[in-house]
């Protein structure tokens, strides 16, 4: 009898999972069971190799917390991070998901507001 591996959804972002709304987790617990990884800060200043050694250990982290067949990573943030991750993953065959909001801007006392309200993950 073969174990089918425990379906894993790594939120690897800089917003964790506790302050999603409830459409927001219960899209997520379809992928699986939610877990936050802290998606680390990228000095402006960094050279791009030392980018992609960034990369290099983010992944092998989130390799490391459970089976590739059964996990989905949804990442979010600097973009040259977020690239090199996601090449990365992909070709250990892990599905990865980006974050979708609606834009909903108010001015009140002529202070522009965004709200920024979670629609959907979308596959990189």
């Amino acid at each position: 009898m073969t174990n089918s591996p425990l379906l894993l959804f790594i939120n690897f972002s800089n917003h964790p999972s506790s302050g999603w709304d409830e459409d927001q987790m219960a899209q997520a617990k379809r992928y699986g069971h939610v877990v936050d990884l802290p998606f680390p800060q990228v000095d402006p200043m960094m050279a791009s190799e030392q980018v992609r050694q960034l990369a290099d250990q983010c992944v092998k982290d989130i390799l490391e917390m459970g089976d590739e067949a059964g996990m989905t990573v949804h990442v979010m943030g600097e973009m040259t991070l977020v690239y090199h991750v996601v090449t990365a993953l992909k070709q250990h065959g892990v599905c990865c998901v980006a974050s979708t909001t609606e834009r909903i801007a108010t001015e009140a006392n002529g202070t522009k507001v965004s709200e920024f309200r979670f629609v959907q993950f979308r596959e990189y």
